[in-house]
């Protein structure tokens, strides 16, 4: 199993590297798929703000949402097995993944990268029989349901696993609904990286956080949003509360004056959105 990263260190330039190519390779691998998949996760602030003044470290694994409304018993076996069938992808150690190994012919070893199946909690998955693999299931993630609220199609250049060179059309998360993950996310783990990507989020959003106060405005009915800004004003109540602490480990500096400027930049961002939320 791949050590879990904490820390910016942990993700480097090969291992971001080796995961871009594999997303390319999902995009043509799966394209039949496109319109059932969503791509969440640490990739989602790199591939919508590709202009962003300070350019996003990417991530080392892909996070895949399926729309299980949309897949049929038989057509999620077929998924799982085109991915199979190109010898590329096995199953990785835990029950929700597939991993690939990635030679970036630079004299380094390959790189393995893991491959997340994700989808609603809501919603009552299909089994397959014969199952296709005893121990593969998808996760069922809380808030994943807003993945498919407005996904964003864009293309996505770049190498596969193999190095040639492509061009494949993928669906993403919004950045508004992103957020809303996010925050489901550090609601439900320890993950450092997960207050970097929501920080990242709310710093470069297009048309600032007014914008996406706006948008999120008209969702405060849903659960998964209601959910998600109950989770930031627990996380973030202080600067220091948990949330502006793990931005100062993610980024882990030995300067006491900078974890002080990050937990305080952290806490700031969010406690401005939900100010925001709350004016009429």
């Amino acid at each position: 199993m791949i050590p879990e990263p904490r820390q910016l260190e942990d993700y480097s330039d090969r291992q971001v590297k080796a995961a871009h190519r594999v997303l390319v390779d999902l995009g043509q691998v799966l394209a039949s798929f496109k319109d059932s998949l969503v791509i969440v996760g640490g990739w989602t602030p790199d591939l919508l703000l590709p202009h962003a003044g300070q350019p996003h470290i990417g991530s080392i694994d892909v996070d895949l949402a399926l729309d299980a409304k949309k897949l049929g018993e038989g057509q999620y076996a077929e998924l799982i097995q085109l991915l199979l069938d190109t010898r590329r992808y096995k199953p990785g150690a835990k029950d929700f993944q597939l991993v690939a190994e990635v030679d970036l012919q630079d004299g380094g070893t390959p790189v393995q990268v893991e491959v997340d199946f994700l989808a609603p909690k809501e919603v009552k998955l299909k089994k397959n029989k014969p199952k296709l693999l005893d121990s593969f299931r998808v996760l069922q993630a809380d808030g994943c349901n807003v993945a498919f609220h407005a996904p964003v199609e864009i293309t996505i250049p770049g190498q596969n696993v193999r190095g040639a060179r492509n061009k494949v059309r993928m669906r993403v998360v919004s950045l508004a609904d992103f957020v809303v993950m996010k925050a489901h996310a550090i609601g439900g783990r320890d993950k450092p990286k997960d207050v970097y990507d929501l920080c990242y989020a709310l710093e470069e959003f297009p048309g600032g956080l007014e914008a996406l106060a706006a948008d999120l405005k008209k969702r405060l009915k849903g659960k998964e949003v209601a959910r998600a800004l109950e989770i930031l004003q627990e996380k973030f109540a202080t600067v220091e509360s948990f949330g502006p602490q793990q931005l100062a480990e993610f980024h882990d500096s030995a300067s006491a004056d900078e974890r002080a400027m990050q937990n305080r930049r952290a806490f700031e961002l969010v406690q401005q959105l939900l100010s925001l939320l709350k004016k009429n």
